[in-house]
């Protein structure tokens, strides 16, 4: 009886032990591996054992923590009432087999796949016996707590059995404990992270209010683009450019370090480009540049640009994200301004061009600052398209951008209006105005090869007094009108017309009609047949030579001879008649020039 106390006080002693390290921390992971060493040292005479923790989501017991199995033993999923741990989990009974037989009798009904994952966790060869106990908290099973005797001496008993009951109880408020330090643990390292990230957020928030107000101060006082892009260098502090696209200039103008970049290649890229972007833009300088673009609604005003050479903090995106709202105000308001100095301008040149009196022409020339005793010269440039009104008014704006910067004069007035720009010289001598051609025609020739929309140009002959700005404005609209109508880009100056003055006033149905009055039976299906109609626009080319007409035809003379007589016997006119070949000739004109475009 006294070995018996003794046994049952070490028993006892051993248990209060292993309890007191199990509650010892708080971490769940700790808990959960000390609870099956813990388990062990309660009953010597197991030398493995696993721990089973039940799982709401999957439904499943999902081992936690084992003593004596591989790493395969992860992979085991039991459902409630499957082999013996499932078992005891749905009936919150314990369980003692003391022999392989009764273990095995009783996982008849384990899966294949968790037969196969046990084999492969621990050799059950040398399987003696082994207890299996509920974790209880309150009324709910948490999980399945089993150890197993193959090596260790003595027996498992009932005695063990009731043991590792009551070391179970305490194992299951262990982990209800450790779960709950857990979810506090997370909340607050969660309320932490909240914390700290709503801190960041109030700094940058008033650091966006501050920068903010520093740059929009500066737009209130009506500080230029180069002062607000130095603002920005400052407060970023490294290098940083903006590209104004409207009027095609890059700030600042006056720094040690220049971007590898033309204005001309910033304005192709803000084309396509509307959101932010690194670009390796010119290779062969092997730099790198990130491109901020400014848009309103559709239009690209322009961009900032950064020499890539380290990264941007969230700080230098947000300065620059704050400066291109205020920069966009800044470039909206000239762009508007500039439009009502548009239209007013063109009020008053209206009353040029229709006043008569001579006072009240003065007074609309001394609104304009005109110099009254000047050679004057109209120029009138047309955009054919269709796009975006929005889009257009930023093309107009850009392109009287660049023809300021080609012709930096003061004896010029220029406007726009929708798709129309108008530019008004004055000149002592009617010479000077040539001057200007130069720029203007390499302007129409970047044009036609950089954009999408044709442009056009109508110049009015110079005159003196301004008096004649009326004839002027109507010449150079007579030259867009040709242009226009003939499709043909670039610059007509009025006295290149030459006869087709006569027809600018013409509709193109009576141009159709006198060409068809004359040429009409060579459409006929005989003449189309023997090429008559080519054979006679060829013969007007090559100025009636019957010889550089038949080479160019490929034909031989006598055939040339018959051809050209059948066509006199189709329109019933004279080759050789000077009044028949001038009908002729007028009607190949008109061919060529108008009635293809009708």
């Amino acid at each position: 009886m006294e070995n018996k106390v003794k046994t049952k006080e070490a028993q006892l002693a051993s248990m209060i032990e292993s309890i007191r390290l199990i509650t010892s921390t708080l971490e769940l992971e700790d808990v959960l591996a000390k609870i099956i060493t813990e388990a062990l040292h309660v009953i010597p005479a197991a030398d493995t054992g696993h721990l089973l923790l039940y799982d709401h989501k999957t439904k499943d017991l999902i081992p936690k923590a084992t003593v004596g199995f591989n790493e395969k033993v992860q992979l085991i999923r039991i459902k409630s009432g499957e082999s013996f741990t499932g078992k005891v989990f749905r009936d919150r009974k314990p369980v003692i087999y003391y022999s392989r037989s009764e273990i095995f009798e009783n996982m008849t009904n384990i899966s294949k796949k968790n037969s196969n994952y046990i084999q492969d966790a621990i050799d059950s060869s040398n399987l003696k016996s082994l207890i299996s106990v509920p974790l209880l908290m309150e009324d709910e099973v948490i999980g399945v707590m089993t150890v197993q005797q193959y090596e260790a001496d003595g027996q498992l008993t009932e005695n063990d059995l009731y043991l590792l009951q009551g070391f179970a109880a305490h194992a299951a408020v262990a982990i209800y404990n450790a779960k709950l330090y857990k979810h506090a643990k997370e909340r607050l390292e969660k309320i932490t992270k909240i914390t700290g990230e709503l801190e960041q957020k109030n700094k940058l928030l008033l650091k966006r209010a501050e920068i903010h107000e520093s740059l929009t101060q500066l737009s209130l006082q009506n500080k230029d683009l180069e002062s607000i892009t130095h603002e920005v260098k400052r407060m970023i502090n490294r290098d940083i450019f903006f590209f104004n696209n409207l009027d095609g200039e890059l700030f600042p103008k006056k720094t040690d370090s220049q971007p590898n970049l033309s204005c001309k290649k910033l304005s192709q890229i803000l084309k396509t480009v509307k959101t932010p972007l690194y670009s390796d833009i010119v290779s062969q300088h092997e730099t790198d540049y990130y491109i901020y673009p400014i848009l309103s609604d559709r239009v690209s005003l322009g961009c900032f640009v950064l020499p890539v050479t380290e990264s941007i903090s969230p700080e230098d995106q947000m300065t620059i994200e704050q400066a291109s709202s205020v920069l966009a105000l800044e470039l909206t308001k000239r762009k508007t301004k500039a439009e009502v100095y548009y239209k007013k301008t063109q009020e008053l040149f209206n009353h040029l061009i229709h006043y008569k009196d001579p006072h009240l022409l003065e007074e609309v020339s001394d609104s304009l600052n005109l110099n009254k005793d000047a050679y004057f010269s109209v120029l009138l440039m047309k955009i054919d398209t269709h796009m975006d009104l929005q889009i257009l008014e930023s093309i107009m704006h850009q392109l009287i951008a660049k023809i300021k910067q080609r012709i930096p004069r003061n004896d010029r007035l220029i406007f726009g209006l929708h798709n129309k720009v108008t530019i008004l010289f004055f000149t002592k001598k009617p010479k000077e105005i040539n001057e200007v051609l130069s720029p203007i025609h390499s302007l129409l020739l970047e044009w036609e090869n950089q954009e999408d929309s044709p442009l056009y140009a109508g110049l009015s002959t110079p005159y003196y007094g301004i008096h004649s700005i009326s004839k002027c404005y109507d010449e150079a609209n007579k030259s867009l009108s040709y242009q226009v109508n003939t499709d043909e880009t670039g610059l007509m100056n009025y006295k290149d017309l030459g006869i087709n003055r006569l027809f600018l006033t013409q509709h193109h149905s009576e141009i159709t009609d006198f060409t068809n009055d004359i040429l009409f039976p060579l459409y006929a299906e005989e003449a189309q047949k023997n090429d008559l109609k080519n054979t006679l626009f060829t013969y007007i080319q090559q100025n009636k030579s019957i010889n550089d007409t038949a080479k160019s035809l490929h034909i031989h003379r006598n055939t040339l001879y018959h051809r050209l007589k059948k066509i006199e016997e189709l329109l019933q006119l004279e080759l050789n008649n000077s009044e028949d070949f001038l009908k002729i000739m007028l009607a190949y004109h008109l061919e060529e020039n108008y009635s293809k475009r009708s």
